[in-house]
Order: structure tokens, then C-alpha cells, then sequence
């Protein structure tokens, strides 16, 4: 059934990778005749499930041309039909792997009904199903990593887990920079929590081959999901370059419902369903089967990619994210978000104290003390209490493990004079220096 068919890029690779090495070296070497006959096992399983008929001839052109005269590696060979396919289809979800244990565990989970191989939900419970990070950062933010969509079949409880950490926040970023793909239904479960109970909300329409027969079909928010929904909560996705499959379809469906707002680079463009079929006994292909639909204005984003709404490297989108949410709130007076957004600003300005600086601030005060340290600075009270310091303006520094107050350093005539103690409320308390 294609509801358990949008396959990870990531996934397929490391299943791939994960159980080739006890096959024998016969198994591995492949003669011209063994070639041909693999080519030929692709083109029947193309006619068979391919979305787009029309493009088979260059494809099978391009398998032709990889077929040597030679002996060649199983593994390799597989390497090269699979960028001949991407190079011919202009489509990079095709895939081919030499894989002889994933073909029988690929056919025994079909005959049992199963939507996934065992061997590819152990390698994804080990990777916690894709969950990387869940956190709440300064101002009442939620931050969600996972790097692919892993079947909620199974990873329902991590994902609802990873929720929790968005619930009561003020804005939630879901981080899929690094997200290969895998299974829109994750993608349906954690947009779910986006829209309020009651509320009926189409992600997708598909169409796609199934069975010899094509199917079409939408796919729509869940009527009830675990826990709290967030459905009035700012949402940001970031993207980057390798965002992939279905972590550009939750992109592009939210931006384009308005639910939204993309922070990032361009995606990939890789916007096809796919599924994996075995071609003999020793190789798996996965292959484009359909197209999905956006429900606002029917378009993909297919060798285009995704465009953010606010376009910045990769690397520093999560930054850029948190002060797109925390400005508006500051400027409408939220003085919890004014305060979280100053350390941001600071990081995305990239300035950084001069030991100098650091070393001139080092020193005795009324009932404390800073003591230089190798990154930077810590603060001493009671001869006992220790907590780092980190800088986040111009003579201004976080406490480590609080975020309730702050140091700013006093100056005179240039000289440091003084600490100043500023808390969240506004109150402040100073401190003489003494030495």
C-alpha cells in the first residue's frame, strides 16, 4: 500500500550498507551476461511501477550504456545504474541496491502485510526514529530536530514524545535541514498537532500506482493525535540544501497553507512518492511511483525545490528563526521576548569580546569575584558557588544555567568600575570593584 511506500534516501542506504558484507565474493562479481540480465529486470519493474512511461526509453538507453564487457562489482555496479537513472529521469529519488538479505526480508514483509522490514525498524529505533533534538530555548520556544520520517507505526511515542516539548510554547521550529525523507504518514501525525481539534485540513493529494491500478486519494489531519495541539502557535521549518522528499513536502504544504513560515536554502527537489520492489533475487530498486499534490494550488516542487520564505545559509537558520519569532513579540511589548532576543541578535552579529577585554574584566568585586578561564569567564560568590559566564553584548554576559539575570560590567573613563547585576524584572543591583 503506498501509505507505508515514501522511503527514506538515508534509510535505504544504511539498510543497504548494513548487510551486503556477508555475502560471498562470487555473489559480489558480476559477468556481462549477469548485467544484462539486472538491466533487464529494472526495465520490466519500471514498465511495471514508473509514474512516467514516457521517460523508460532514455532510461533504459542509460542502463545499456552501464553494462560492461568486463567483470564488475555488485556494489558499483549498482552505484552506476543508479546515477544513470537519476541522470536520464531527471529525478534523484531513483535508487539500486545490491542487497540480497534486504530482498528476501522486503518480500517476506509483503507477504505478511507489513509496511517495513524488521531489519529497517531495528536500524531505526537505534537511531531513535530520527529524533535528534527536543528542547525549549530562551523566550518560550520549542525546538524539534529529527533527520527522516520514520514509520509512525512505530515511532508514534518518540514523535508524540518530541511534541511535548512544544506544548504551552510560544512558537515552535521544526529543524528538517538535514532531513533525507521517508514517510509522509509522520509528516501527516506532526502536522496534526498544527491545527486545531475539529478542524478539517487537507496536507496532500497523491496519485500513484498500486497494484497495476492508479489510485488517487488525499490525505488530511488526524482527528485526534496524543497530548496538546498547538493550533495557533507561530510555526518556522527550517531547510537546507539536503532537505529531501518528504521533509520538502512538510515544508512546501505548510508554507503553502499558511501555516508556516520556510527559513533556510533551497531544497532539493525531490518531491515524488516512491516504493521499493525487488528486480531478482539480489537487487532493490526504488522507484518514483506517483506525484503528490500541494491542496492550495496543485503544483510540486519536483527538480525545483522548495524556496524559503526568509533565504540564509543553513547554518545560521536557526538563529535567523529564532528572531523571526522573538522580534514580532517584542515589538508588541512582550518584555520575556525582548529579553531572549538580545543574546541572538549578539550571536547573529558574530562579535566576540578580545581576551583583552575578558582579561580586564577579571577581578575582586563586593561579595564576588571573576576569574579568567580558558573560554572565557566565571563568576565566584560565597567562596564556593561557580556558574560560566557567556558574552551576549558589549560588556554584557548570560549566567550559565540561568536565565533569570545577567552581568553587565560598570565603566569609567574606559575603566571597569563596577558589576552590574540586571534581572529579568528590571531591577538592578551593583557591585564595586575592588582590586
Amino acid at each position: 500500500m503506498f501509505s507505508r511506500t515514501f522511503i527514506s534516501m538515508l534509510a535505504v542506504a544504511v539498510l543497504a550498507s548494513g548487510s551486503v558484507s556477508a555475502q560471498a565474493p562470487d555473489q559480489r562479481t558480476l559477468d556481462q551476461q549477469a548485467q544484462r540480465e539486472v538491466v533487464s529486470g529494472l526495465e520490466a519493474a519500471l514498465k511495471q511501477n514508473y509514474v512516467f512511461p514516457d521517460r523508460i526509453p532514455a532510461i533504459s538507453a542509460e542502463l545499456g550504456r552501464q553494462v560492461r564487457s568486463e567483470p564488475v562489482d555488485a556494489d558499483q555496479f549498482a552505484d552506476h545504474l543508479s546515477r544513470g537513472m537519476m541522470k536520464a529521469s531527471r529525478d534523484l529519488h531513483f535508487s539500486v541496491a545490491f542487497d540480497p538479505e534486504e530482498v528476501a526480508a522486503n518480500r517476506q514483509a509483503k507477504a505478511t502485510g507489513d509496511g517495513t522490514t524488521q531489519a529497517r525498524r531495528d536500524v531505526e529505533r537505534a537511531a531513535n526514529f530520527g529524533f535528534r533534538d527536543a528542547r525549549r530555548l530562551e523566550g518560550d520556544l520549542a525546538y524539534i530536530r529529527f533527520d527522516f520520517f520514520a514509520d509512525p507505526q512505530y515511532a508514534q511515542d518518540t514523535a508524540t514524545g518530541a511534541m511535548r516539548f512544544a506544548e504551552g510554547a510560544k512558537g515552535i521550529i521544526f529543524d528538517l535541514r538535514y532531513n533525507n525523507g521517508g514517510m509522509l504518514e509522520m509528516a501527516q501525525l506532526l502536522m496534526s498537532y498544527l491545527y486545531p481539534a475539529g478542524k478539517e485540513q487537507e496536507f496532500f493529494d497523491y496519485n500513484y500506482a498500486e497494484d497495476g491500478k492508479r489510485v488517487e486519494r488525499g490525505q488530511w489531519n488526524l482527528a485526534a493525535v496524543p497530548g496538546q495541539r498547538s493550533g495557533d502557535v507561530p510555526v518556522v521549518i527550517l531547510t537546507g540544501s539536503t532537505s529531501f522528499s518528504a521533509a520538502e513536502w512538510m515544508a512546501f504544504s505548510l508554507q503553502r497553507l499558511g501555516r508556516a513560515t520556510v527559513i533556510g536554502e533551497q531544497t532539493a527537489g525531490g518531491a515524488h512518492p516512491v516504493t521499493r520492489v525487488p528486480v531478482d533475487d539480489r537487487f532493490m530498486l526504488q522507484v518514483p511511483i506517483g506525484q503528490i499534490r500541494d491542496p492550495i494550488k496543485g503544483e510540486d516542487f519536483e527538480g525545483v525545490g522548495v524556496t524559503p520564505d526568509l533565504a540564509v545559509p543553513a547554518s545560521g537558520a536557526l538563529l535567523a528563526a529564532q528572531k523571526f519569532l522573538l522580534q514580532s513579540r517584542a515589538n508588541a511589548g512582550d518584555t520575556d521576548a525582548a529579553w531572549a532576543l538580545v543574546p541572538v541578535e549578539f550571536a547573529i552579529s558574530g562579535r566576540l569580546p578580545s581576551a583583552a577585554d575578558l582579561d580586564e574584566a577579571a577581578g575582586a568585586y563586593e561579595g564576588r569575584t571573576l576569574v579568567r578561564t580558558p573560554t572565557g569567564l566565571a563568576y565566584h560568590w560565597r567562596d564556593r558557588f561557580v556558574l560560566a559566564l557567556d558574552p551576549i553584548g558589549k560588556d554584557l554576559f548570560a549566567v550559565q544555567g540561568s536565565d533569570d539575570y545577567r552581568f553587565r560590567l560598570v565603566r569609567a573613563g574606559g575603566v571597569v568600575t563596577g558589576l552590574e547585576r540586571v534581572e529579568k524584572s528590571g531591577e538592578t543591583s551593583v557591585y564595586r570593584r575592588l582590586d
